[in-house]
């Protein structure tokens, strides 16, 4: 199976390239470049980012990242921005350190990768933008850190995904009568179940 069929495969044919989404931060926050720990295979970023870094331990996602041109036919016949794409990908673990120069980052991308938002945010610039959802508890640890302001919610309504920045105190509320610490989502490893649950977060590296 070529990059393009393993892409399809997991991307298009599920439904899960999220373009909407990417797009939607892209016109509000006008990001440029991107870091993607826990990427797997998932390129759709750098149809919207001119700059995008991945990172991920998976063999598969090694092999495909091993041909970075045909990586890049794919990416030039779906981008919509005007400047030649520009990807770097890193096979090791997010956890260990990226040859990648602190505080440099537009965006970080957390979607069910761990706690991406308290090992990556170096790489983040004052001001940068944090999407992350609630997977693996990441988006509950980022509520958290007082390095990050909670500053908007991603709804997804069919293939349509809106930013919502108001009521956001209506968000991050547990459904049961628990305390939620840093050890807490250490030793769950999961996400929460809110009262009013998002589709993804947005938080804003505010130091």
């Amino acid at each position: 199976m070529n990059n393009q069929e393993l892409y399809k495969k997991h991307f298009v044919e599920k439904s899960f390239e999220r373009k909407e989404l990417f797009s939607a931060i892209r016109t509000k926050y006008g990001c440029t470049n991107v870091l993607y720990p826990g990427s797997f295979i998932h390129i759709t970023p750098s149809f919207y980012f001119p700059k995008v870094f991945y990172v991920d331990t998976d063999s598969q996602a090694k092999r495909f990242f091993k041909d970075i041109g045909d990586v890049k036919n794919i990416i030039e016949s779906n981008k919509i921005y005007h400047e030649e794409s520009n990807l770097i990908f890193y096979g090791q673990s997010y956890l260990k350190p990226l040859s990648i120069l602190e505080e440099s980052i537009d965006l970080l991308i957390s979607q069910y990768a761990g706690f991406v938002s308290l090992h990556c945010k170096k790489y983040l610039k004052k001001g940068g933008i944090l999407l992350v959802n609630s997977s693996h508890g990441d988006a509950a640890t980022a509520r958290l850190d007082s390095e990050y302001k909670f500053i908007a919610v991603v709804e997804k309504q069919g293939e349509n995904y809106r930013i919502i920045e108001k009521d956001l105190d209506s968000y991050f509320i547990p459904k049961k009568p628990i305390k939620v610490t840093r050890n807490y989502l250490e030793k769950i490893q999961r996400g929460i179940g809110y009262t009013k649950p998002a589709e993804s977060y947005i938080f804003e590296k505010r130091i």
